[in-house]
């Protein structure tokens, strides 16, 4: 059964954080033995452990946000992901597709940008997972590296594929979901901008499919309401079983399914369990908390053809928040036995771990 995690961030582990991708797991949690000092926590993610746990195919991000109104004086940090104008986003995230690039080079990933391209990868790697690389899409999350719209044909023959328009708080195109300083009075719900306006269209006639991933629920309403194209959520949780907002609505959930989108799940415990909090046990969260939302949006759905798993492991948290089940990102399979045991069939899990992506990127790419 071939895997396809909707949301990861190869590239800015890599560059911020200085995970080489290529080195199995247990040299980069050596290396970091000692302890780091921001909050990234213990690795589960490199391109072997992919491999090791069938996972073929990934979203991975380009990832830079332009906040002018950040503090000038304020200590910077390596895995700091604002920078004040968005000619700096876009740099920084140039530096992050070289980083696929070079690892394109080197066999190790396969950056794929047509249907028939993902639909030659997957037979090659049925036929073969030991020597065949990783299938990637490229996302961009949050839109800030966009320097004007109507750079996004400079990005899409670049590669890119599908992007969000915010990531945590303001960006110049949307409002994102807010981040964790309730006192940030910038970063709360909010409209597009003029430039998100702008970039919808754009889209469209490039084709390009919409996260709406980490948008505000007024940007999301505008977004869906003005994007003529195909919609979907890559890394996001039902807000019914943890009302948070940067959980989707049932009623967000609906427009994402109405319209043929898939919503992927993530792995992190703070999305998935009411009460979770940074000092909570790892084990007070398990696979049967994510069937939990699995279950939730096949019910909205009627069907499994909708929800996925966007894993975001090593998005910012580590181990310590992933559900008890998981040491590593090639844990992921065994959510299949949780599955089983709730009733769905070995098809029904084969479309949930990897085929609804898969039939989702087949109809949107090129």
């Amino acid at each position: 059964m071939l895997l396809f995690d909707g949301h990861l961030d190869l590239a800015m582990n890599a560059l911020d954080h200085e995970r080489d991708q290529t080195w199995p797991i247990g040299p980069i949690r050596t290396r970091e033995a000692g302890g780091v000092a921001d909050d990234r926590g213990t690795a589960t993610v490199s391109l072997d452990e992919l491999r090791q746990g069938g996972c073929g195919v990934v979203l991975s991000t380009l990832i830079a946000r332009s906040k002018p109104w950040i503090d000038a004086a304020r200590v910077i940090h390596r895995h700091d992901l604002d920078y004040p104008y968005p000619s700096m986003a876009y740099a920084s995230a140039m530096g992050q597709l070289a980083y696929y690039r070079l690892l394109q080079s080197q066999g190790h990933l396969r950056i794929l940008t047509t249907a028939e391209q993902l639909k030659q990868h997957v037979t090659q790697w049925d036929a073969d997972e030991t020597t065949t690389p990783i299938g990637m899409i490229l996302t961009m999350e949050g839109a800030d590296p966009i320097v004007e719209p109507e750079q996004l044909h400079h990005w899409h023959d670049l590669g890119l594929r599908t992007l969000m328009l915010a990531h945590f708080g303001k960006s110049h195109y949307a409002q994102g979901t807010p981040p964790s300083d309730p006192h940030n009075q910038l970063e709360g719900d909010g409209p597009l901008s003029v430039n998100g306006q702008k970039l919808l269209p754009i889209m469209h006639e490039l084709g390009m499919p919409l996260d709406l991933t980490h948008t505000s629920d007024q940007s999301f309403a505008e977004a869906a309401d003005l994007f003529g194209g195909r919609i979907y959520s890559s890394h996001t949780a039902c807000r019914a079983l943890r009302d948070i907002p940067r959980n989707h609505s049932d009623e967000q959930l609906k427009q994402i399914i109405e319209r043929g989108g898939v919503i992927g799940l993530p792995l992190f415990n703070f999305f998935l369990k009411s009460g979770y909090a940074e000092d909570s046990p790892k084990d007070s969260v398990r696979f049967s908390d994510v069937a939990d939302h699995i279950d939730h949006i096949c019910q909205i759905a009627g069907d499994t053809r909708h929800v996925a798993i966007g894993s975001d492991a090593d998005g910012g948290f580590g181990r310590e928040h992933m559900p008890a089940e998981i040491d590593s990102h090639r844990d992921l399979s065994k959510l299949a036995d949780t599955l089983a045991g709730r009733g769905y069939s070995a098809d029904d899990t084969a479309l949930i771990l990897g085929g609804n992506w898969e039939r989702f990127f087949a109809e949107v790419l090129p």
